[in-house]
């Protein structure tokens, strides 16, 4: 009896990661990002900050059921990079264009801009360049073909890609 409730949760569990992995690569979100005056705001698709979140939660509670604190240390440095790969958002207005994380904030200025990537292998990530610095906006972010013509309308540079 004990042999088939561990078949039945490995199947499960297993039909749940199916299921999460076929509704991330469908679920698009917004087509369009949410506009706050002359403010731009390109957040992460809610399907990818859903999972993302849950995730921290989970491991958050697998932190605090194991008694081993290497575990524990394991369980939390998980729950933190599922936070962090959850949150963020990408803002553009008329000077610049900004990326911020959880504790880390970078910006260009459109005019510093020189070059723009756009990184096919990386599920479509767009890499800006200028000022010895960069600037990548990943494929977590809502609205990307907007954001392309945004970038294109501000620097009037020509996407290279790879």
């Amino acid at each position: 009896m004990a042999d088939l409730l561990d078949v039945l949760k490995g199947a499960a569990t297993v039909a749940l990661i199916a299921f999460a992995v076929g509704w991330l690569t469908t679920a698009k979100g917004s087509d369009s990002p949410k506009i706050h005056g002359e403010v731009s705001v390109y957040g992460i698709r809610w399907p990818l900050r859903a999972v993302a979140y849950a995730a921290a939660v989970l491991c958050l509670v697998f932190t605090f059921v194991d008694m081993r604190w290497p575990v524990k240390v394991l369980f939390a440095v998980f729950a933190l990079g599922a936070a962090c790969f959850g949150t963020g958002a990408v803002t553009s207005d008329k000077q610049s264009i900004s990326k911020r994380f959880l504790w880390h904030s970078s910006s260009l200025k459109w005019d510093e801009i020189s070059e723009v990537r756009l990184h096919k292998r990386c599920g479509g990530a767009i890499e800006l360049r200028g000022s010895g610095r960069r600037l990548i906006v990943d494929s977590r972010f809502v609205a990307p073909t907007h954001l392309q013509h945004e970038i294109y309308q501000s620097t009037k540079l020509q996407p290279l890609t790879d």
